[in-house]
């Protein structure tokens, strides 16, 4: 008998505050305390999960916010579990934009900005990525995962613009729309059969 197979996209908890609305990206950036306090409470909502013995592994960025939330929702399930740290699973990277404002990237960068919000998908800031890379690469890493974990259930513990990416696939968007799809701190959603 075959067990059931799909993957749990879990986005990390909250960020230290951003004011000034700085382009994160890339950037290791820890989880605040709100943002933990988050994760936890989404470990207690995904207690029968996480103690599903179907659940075989934790998938998760390499950047510290992931692993922090990977680390607390395996920490909660009560049972040894697995947590894989995958730079494939990164968030997009945002080059030269990274750490700047909408302003500081239109003073350094004069019509990228704009250009970006013509072509979504497509546009990648110098030294960064476009959407398009980011769907490749992560769908490539899952595909790795699934060869090792062939049956059961996966957890990715990821970022909104990655997860955005997975559920465009999933659900025969295009990425020109990946913004329409909510990725709220700490939320979560199953795809099953993946």
């Amino acid at each position: 008998m075959t067990a059931e197979r799909g993957l749990w996209l879990v986005r990390h908890g909250a960020l230290p505050p951003n004011p000034e609305r700085r382009f994160v990206g890339a950037r290791d950036l820890p989880l605040s305390k709100a943002g933990r306090a988050q994760v936890r409470a989404l470990a207690v909502d995904l207690a029968p999960v996480l103690a599903d013995p179907r659940l075989v592994a934790l998938l998760s960025s390499d950047l510290s916010r992931c692993r922090e939330t990977a680390a607390i929702l395996a920490a909660a399930a009560g049972r040894p579990l697995l947590v894989h740290a995958d730079a494939d699973l990164r968030e997009i990277s945002l080059g030269a934009w990274e750490g700047l404002t909408p302003a500081e990237v239109e003073r350094a960068f004069p019509g990228q900005y704009a250009l970006r919000g013509r072509d979504f998908a497509h546009f990648s800031p110098p030294g960064g990525e476009s959407f398009v890379w980011v769907q490749q690469r992560s769908l490539a890493a899952l595909e790795r995962w699934r060869a090792r974990y062939p049956e059961g259930l996966l957890l990715l513990a990821g970022h909104a613009g990655l997860n955005r990416c997975l559920l465009a696939r999933y659900l025969a968007l295009p990425l020109a729309d990946l913004m329409r799809i909510p990725q709220g701190y700490a939320s979560r959603t199953f795809l099953p059969g993946w």
